[in-house]
């Protein structure tokens, strides 16, 4: 016996329940849905206020070249290489032919805001939205969901597009993985700023800046707060806005209290806040000074002239692709394209050098194919 929904074989999660047979394993995802006709839109289309660079527009048509040649395509690139804009070509090309598409990715935040820019720029289509308490509509042609929802999409899309696929919680989670591949009946493209190597490769920003490389300081527990603190003194004292990304929820509220002490205006971010959006916004009209926050905020964010520190950086939850993505967070936005990443750490850790050798690595083979 094999669930078509996770792929999962072992006996010991089947069980019977009035007449029907239920996996164990995925049924806390919910239960399947069968798929309904949906209306198809036709003459979908997308308007930018700005014009992608040359780099952007060949790797948008190379994207449809290969969705029209029934390839399968993994898209390397760094952090602000602007890869939203660059799948537009290929999801506007399948709807126009009638098939499914899906955008997704593995957090609720990163949803919003996708949904967001998606409903703002495409035209003649309206686009259902699903994640965790929000799906009252789900059957579409044009689907923007978390990685959790794909359960209730059996074969159901042509196109599926998957960012930042290497992210918590999607990445190494055997039930997401297979519920995303049975989701699937044409083609995907998988997206990523941390991979070694990809199909396509973008490794220049779109304004050609190089990503700023974290500065690591290693001391006692008590030294690197104590630095923590003054560096974000000097970042309100020039009003630059900061992220402080700590490991764990408690130490968001140690932080607070410090920042508190201080007079630094702050908001905490984590998994059980509310309104990040609306802190977010805050913090980019100066209305705070800095956001404490756990890896929540690591991916998708943009905030003109940020400033960025880890602290405690040794710590497990800091993986390489986590700091990697976390870095990406500065330099995003012309002209602000340099600002500091500094990690502050008991240890140096082998994430931490393996991120800024990639880094490294990155900038170097922009710079020469620059």
């Amino acid at each position: 016996m094999k669930c078509q929904r996770c792929l999962n074989e072992d006996p010991r999660y089947f069980y019977q329940y009035q007449g029907r047979c239920y996996c164990r394993k995925c049924i806390s995802y919910g239960r399947s849905q069968e798929s309904k006709p949906v209306h198809v839109f036709k003459n979908v289309d997308y308007h930018l206020q700005y014009q992608l660079t040359l780099l952007q527009q060949n790797t948008s048509k190379e994207l449809v070249k290969r969705y029209q040649n029934h390839q399968d395509t993994i898209l390397k690139a760094v952090c602000g290489a602007g890869k939203t804009e660059m799948i537009y070509e290929v999801v506007k090309y399948a709807l126009n032919q009638g098939h499914r598409v899906c955008l997704t990715t593995p957090r609720k935040e990163l949803i919003i805001e996708l949904a967001k820019r998606v409903k703002n720029q495409f035209i003649n289509i309206d686009p259902i939205i699903v994640y965790g308490g929000h799906s009252e509509r789900t059957q579409g042609q044009f689907v923007i969901c978390t990685t959790h929802q794909l359960y209730r999409y059996r074969h159901y899309f042509d196109l599926l597009i998957l960012d930042e696929y290497d992210a918590f919680p999607y990445h190494h989670n055997e039930v997401l993985e297979n519920m995303l591949k049975t989701s699937i009946k044409g083609n995907y493209i998988f997206m990523s700023a941390t991979l070694k190597q990809g199909d396509i490769n973008i490794l220049s920003r779109y304004h050609q800046q190089l990503i700023p490389i974290p500065k690591c300081y290693v001391s006692s527990h008590l030294m690197i707060t104590w630095m923590m603190l003054l560096k974000a003194k000097r970042y309100q004292k020039h009003h630059l806005p900061l992220l402080i990304f700590v490991p764990t929820i408690k130490q968001t509220q140690q932080i607070a209290r410090f920042l508190r002490m201080l007079k630094i205006r702050y908001a905490i971010a984590t998994s059980r806040s509310q309104h990040i959006q609306q802190k977010m916004k805050a913090l980019a009209l100066h209305q705070l000074d800095a956001i404490v926050t756990t890896t929540v905020l690591e991916r998708g964010m943009t905030i003109a002239d940020v400033q960025v520190i880890v602290y405690h950086g040794e710590h497990r939850v800091f993986q390489k692709e986590t700091l990697i993505q976390i870095a990406g967070r500065v330099g995003r936005v012309q002209p602000y394209c340099d600002g500091e990443i500094t990690i502050y750490a008991i240890r140096k850790t082998k994430e931490i050098s393996q991120c800024i050798e990639q880094l490294q690595q990155d900038n170097a083979l922009s710079a020469t194919k620059s």
